[in-house]
């Protein structure tokens, strides 16, 4: 299952985002960004006829559409092929090695041998000084406490004042909080807060298609950042991944990040793309 085409997810667009902004076209659901179609899934997609004929209205009728973190499949030919079937303009907007983390033996000895220095540096901190922090896992603990406490995290954090912060992104926790509290096999919450339970720090996960785990969103506060708090959480929730799957199958989603690229040993082609008419 793709996560980002579940019923949950398409139905939680319409918490997030006013009903008139969202566009359903086949399987597929589009935000309309003034005139900008942005396709809300991810990955891999399915796109039929159903899909690609109304596309090609959208578009003729003045649309541009646009997909992001779109894999190198049968879905990004498929629409290169509409597009230069129907003379449009195909422009990849960027694409890259979206890192990923594949492992089947020791986690530890990975990050202590593996990973270069800072990781190694970091994983021995974490090690000596886990026990002086709470680490809160949503498949044990209250997870609308634990929301609570990601939101002030994000909010007292430098993602606020470059308006960055999930309630700045069209309310983007609107979008994450409705999996992770009715899927939660498919989904998991990690919070580090200090000996007297201030949040420090979070990492959010949900499981996709072929048992992968997606890292959804991970963050700090300015006070977690002092502490290395955000590197005790992802360390923290790659163990817990491993102890639950006995294997680590970790997808970083797409986005650029310097620990990420650090961590992965694998990584698949991710394409930002849009696509409009070139006789507009």
């Amino acid at each position: 299952m793709n996560f980002s085409n579940s019923n949950i997810w398409n139905t939680s667009l319409t918490i997030r985002y006013p009903i008139d902004k969202i566009v359903n076209i086949g399987q597929l659901y589009f935000y309309n960004d003034n005139a900008m179609l942005i396709c809300q899934n991810f990955f891999n997609l399915n796109i039929g006829k159903i899909e690609i004929d109304e596309l090609i209205k959208k578009i003729k009728n003045g649309s541009k559409i646009k997909f992001k973190y779109l894999n190198d499949s049968k879905a990004l030919e498929d629409l290169k092929k509409m597009a230069i079937d129907n003379k449009f303009i195909f422009k990849v907007i960027d694409s890259w090695e979206s890192p990923r983390l594949i492992l089947k033996n020791n986690l530890t000895n990975y990050l202590l041998t593996e990973c270069g220095t800072q990781i190694k540096r970091n994983f021995k901190l974490y090690q000596k000084n886990q026990k002086n922090y709470n680490f809160y896992n949503s498949n044990n603990y209250d997870i609308l406490k634990l929301w609570d406490y990601v939101l002030k995290i994000d909010y007292n954090s430098w993602k606020k004042e470059e308006n960055s912060d999930m309630k700045s992104l069209n309310r983007e926790d609107l979008q994450y909080l409705p999996f992770l509290l009715l899927e939660k096999d498919k989904s998991n919450l990690l919070v580090v807060c200090d000996s007297n339970d201030n949040p420090l720090a979070y990492s959010l996960m949900f499981k996709g298609d072929n048992d992968y785990w997606y890292a959804v969103k991970w963050g700090a506060s300015y006070e977690g950042r002092k502490k290395y708090a955000g590197f005790w959480a992802l360390f923290n929730h790659l163990e817990y991944i491993l102890a639950i799957e006995k294997q680590i199958n970790l997808d970083f989603w797409g986005r650029r990040n310097q620990t990420y690229d650090m961590l992965k040993n694998d990584y698949i082609i991710r394409n930002h793309i849009v696509i409009y008419d070139g006789e507009e």
